[in-house]
């Protein structure tokens, strides 16, 4: 039996891209193949005695509490707490799959997602550069928020070649793109980020998403980057981080 590990599952806000406001069931999986500079991830997944970190599960939708689960979690126990985190009514609740990376999971999710997309929809967060488990995913998946990594504003190395083949690969699905914008952020970037889309199709929206505080952007920076992001794009916003100004999870 497959297992997986889990930071948290929770029912919250989406406070992110073009759903935000949203109500979303939040799984947030354990590890990244990146490292970027304004990553709100923790990076302590061990325990001081060397084993994985408990997953935190929220008791109920309308709760904070939490109760600790011991990792990994078979598919059978995530199931479990996703239903009990679901709010009664008739439309299909959202399933957010963030982390951390979910793709580094692409096995466990391509056994996992046909019996949940019955119940849910599903929405992956993720970094942009597994093409290959985009691919693998990519009929199991009903949005891809799909970020693409500005060198200047994460410390990384540059993956447009990377974030190029991602985007072939999750247009089967619907898709955004987001691009995580700090002040220190070169407009060459974002420029060649927006030409990636538009190469693809120009209708695809496009987030422009300020870092939050002291490190992120000013709004004069802001508007001339959408600016010339709308002369080749139909659609691009600037949302911010929304659930850390409601400081909900």
């Amino acid at each position: 039996m497959i297992t997986v590990p889990v930071d948290e599952i929770f029912a919250s806000i989406q406070g992110e891209g073009p759903y935000v406001g949203q109500r979303h069931i939040f799984l947030r999986f354990i590890g990244c193949d990146l490292q970027c500079a304004y990553c709100d991830t923790p990076d302590g997944v061990k325990t001081p005695e060397g084993s994985l970190r408990p997953c935190r599960a929220q008791i109920s939708p309308d709760s904070f509490d939490r109760e600790e689960l011991v990792n990994p979690l078979t598919g059978v126990r995530l199931t479990e707490v996703c239903e009990r985190l679901r709010v009664a009514g008739s439309v299909k609740p959202w399933l957010s799959l963030t982390g951390g990376e979910p793709l580094l999971h692409a096995e466990f999710l391509e056994q996992w997602l046909p019996a949940m997309r019955g119940t849910y929809r599903i929405y992956l967060e993720t970094n942009g550069i597994r093409h290959v488990d985009m691919q693998q995913l990519a009929s199991l998946v009903d949005l891809v928020s799909m970020d693409i990594k500005l060198p200047s504003s994460t410390g990384q190395r540059e993956r447009w070649d990377e974030h190029g083949l991602f985007l072939d690969a999750a247009l089967g699905s619907d898709v955004f793109v987001k691009a995580v914008v700090t002040g220190d952020c070169d407009p060459e970037d974002l420029w060649r980020a927006v030409r990636l889309v538009a190469e693809r199709r120009k209708t695809i929206p496009f987030i422009i998403q300020p870092v939050s505080g002291m490190e992120g952007p000013n709004p004069e920076m802001l508007v001339r980057l959408q600016n010339k992001a709308l002369a080749v794009l139909d659609d691009v916003r600037v949302v911010p981080q929304v659930h850390k100004m409601l400081l909900v999870p």
